[in-house]
């Protein structure tokens, strides 16, 4: 269990204020391991009381009977979900149950270097709010040498990992398209997919402000050497980029296609299915205390909490990094969930290539076709959606 007790303000507040004689012992795993550990965790000896991991995969663990339905013990120990987004909310459903309680909402925003900007003689406190002053902001940022070579690109997207992903699926609901159709297909090789990744393939082919391919120019991270002016990821990263004192400032996504949208997942807590049932309701009380005072480990991690109490304490309003955050927290009415589908980990694993990323990667590596590239993403997502799902 990730936060709990590795964020000691946390932990501190939770030991003063329990009434219920309950102990935490948290352990925590990387997204990609954590599913093979709770699946043999009852065989090992039990499993945890409570897991937090993300909502979009609420469907597989549902599926696989690793989590019970939560609904009647929420009700009873009285977690009020009044004010917390829907979008927040929905993710913990699945076919008609109530399997978790939300804790934030972590959404894409765009992260700009105020020195770079300043010096290429844009304002940094008027942001690129449409796909023309985003275009601009990011030809004035690329720079070359005397020779024609480029020392400074506009955009940082990455050749692989999980951004170019995020980036194209926010784009994907800009210009209106979704990921799975009426019918629960992809519609990822959709017109509106296609423009999406038509513009992140433009950016680095036409207009020539992000570097080809996804490479960069010494590193891994354009961003952080300071080769690349704007980069577009998720809360978590405003602590890394304080530490290293650079001087920047967040934004919400311009809107680049027909309207706001941008990716964003969240995270949850659930209880496990065990053979002894007793300590279920004891579970969902920590569920309410840690879901009253998500602020204290939000602001650690770089998350944004969805409880209107949490989001609104002086824990979080009047922590350095809240105006760094404010434009996360603008973001969370048009933010987007990743399709909630059992296949979830296997589709959208951080560990392992799958359809989505490889031809992700191919279209910006100019390797294939855009079209090519989402035609054969469909193909190979909806073999993955095929597949069952074994308890």
């Amino acid at each position: 269990m990730p936060f709990i007790p590795q964020n000691g303000e946390s932990r501190a507040k939770f030991d003063k204020e329990n009434k219920d004689g309950l102990t935490i012992a948290p352990t925590a795993f990387d997204w990609d391991s954590l599913f093979s550990k709770w699946v043999v965790s009852p065989a090992a000896g039990g499993a945890p009381d409570i897991v937090i991991y993300h909502t979009s995969e609420v469907p597989e663990f549902a599926e696989r009977g690793l989590t019970i339905p939560i609904a009647d013990l929420i009700t009873k120990i009285g977690i009020d979900l009044k004010g917390v987004p829907d979008n927040a909310i929905n993710g913990t459903r699945y076919k008609g149950q109530t399997y978790a309680v939300p804790g934030d909402l972590h959404p894409m925003a765009m992260y700009y270097n105020v020195d770079m900007v300043q010096a290429a003689g844009l304002d940094p406190t008027k942001p690129p709010t449409t796909q023309d002053e985003f275009l601009n902001w990011a030809q004035k940022l690329t720079l070359k040498d005397s020779s024609g070579n480029v020392t400074q690109y506009g955009v940082d997207i990455p050749a692989t990992g999980a951004i170019p992903r995020w980036m194209w699926f926010s784009l994907l609901y800009q210009f209106g398209g979704t990921f799975l159709d009426e019918k629960g297909k992809t519609a990822v090789n959709s017109a509106e997919s296609q423009l999406a990744l038509q513009f992140l393939v433009d950016l680095i082919y036409k207009y020539k402000v992000a570097s080809q391919g996804g490479g960069n120019l010494t590193g891994n991270d354009t961003f952080a050497a300071k080769q690349a002016a704007i980069r577009f990821i998720g809360p978590w990263e405003v602590n890394l980029r304080l530490t290293s004192k650079m001087n920047f400032k967040t934004a919400q996504w311009p809107v680049i296609g027909k309207k706001a949208a941008t990716w964003a997942n969240s995270h949850c807590l659930s209880v496990p299915k065990q053979n002894d049932t007793t300590n279920y309701e004891s579970d969902v009380k920590f569920m309410k205390w840690f879901f009253d005072n998500y602020a204290l480990p939000a602001k650690t991690v770089g998350i944004i909490p969805v409880s209107p109490t949490a989001l609104a304490s002086k824990d979080f309003t009047d922590d350095v990094r809240y105006p760094y955050y404010k434009p996360f927290i603008d973001t969370l009415p048009t933010a987007v969930l990743e399709p909630a589908v059992p296949q979830y980990s296997s589709i959208f694993s951080f560990a392992k290539p799958t359809p989505l990323s490889t031809n992700l990667e191919a279209a910006l590596a100019n390797a294939k076709s855009v079209k090519q590239a989402l035609d054969d993403m469909k193909q190979g997502i909806d073999d993955a959606l095929a597949q069952p799902i074994s308890s």
